[in-house]
């Protein structure tokens, strides 16, 4: 399952969003979505888990304050 992160501190890092979803389950991939001249963080990343793990960490984590900031966290559309 993809999972879409929104609303992400322009700080968060690979390894913060790892260390977030963790808890849930196996995390299989993580990447924040950056813009392609300047490298800074556009505020969005996703994260790949199983389907049972993904449905926990949506449910637990959607509009959870995290480094500041209430993040979305949605399944992402294919």
């Amino acid at each position: 399952m993809n999972i879409k992160v929104s609303n992400l501190n322009r700080l968060t890092t690979v390894q913060h969003l790892l260390n977030l979803f963790v808890p849930f389950g196996v995390v299989q991939s993580v990447k924040i979505v950056k813009k392609d001249i300047t490298g800074r963080s556009q505020g969005t990343g996703y994260v790949k888990m199983d389907r049972f793990s993904g449905n926990s960490a949506i449910n637990g984590l959607n509009y959870f304050r995290f480094m500041n900031f209430y993040i979305e966290v949605s399944e992402a559309p294919m």
